[in-house]
């Protein structure tokens, strides 16, 4: 039985439109964005640090961090990237609005997945990432961190 905890990555900028945060199961060690994230060197934390941050205040760079908005099916994933020792690094995760009726152009970034990259995109880990998108546990987990403010 899943058990979803859902982090905001803590020292990261805060902004009402962009926040970061990792998905973990307890019970499932292949969601392991937050342990991989853990596990970085301090320089390629710092570097992927920054990357977060850069996407909060609203930014676009490619090169760092992208969806997949061409894509219908993978429209909601993300990815954000860096190199390490010639090896192409990824950390997946989808954007989400929990707050949809009070914050419309609110979205969190939730991480799943670490994993490498050779060529091509892994649309199975993109396929992953999706059913945890629509993982009620999931939702609940996120919405935990950000409920839906009353009017």
């Amino acid at each position: 039985m899943p058990t979803f905890r859902f982090s905001p990555l803590q020292g990261a900028r805060t902004s009402v439109k962009r926040a970061v945060g990792f998905l973990e199961d307890e019970n499932d060690a292949s969601i392991d964005a937050a342990a991989g994230f853990a596990s970085l060197k301090e320089n390629h934390e710092r570097t992927l640090r920054a990357r977060f941050d850069h996407w909060i205040d609203g930014n676009s760079y490619p090169k760092y961090y992208h969806g997949w908005p061409d894509l219908p099916r993978y429209k909601e994933c993300f990815t954000f990237k860096w190199d390490e020792n010639q090896v192409h690094h990824r950390l997946y995760g989808f954007l989400f609005n929990p707050k949809p009726k009070s914050a419309p152009a609110f979205r969190v970034c939730v991480l799943a997945y670490h994993d490498t990259k050779t060529d091509d995109t892994d649309f199975t880990i993109l396929d992953r990432v999706n059913e945890l998108r629509t993982s009620a546990g999931v939702l609940n987990a996120i919405r935990k961190v950000y409920p839906e403010e009353r009017s």
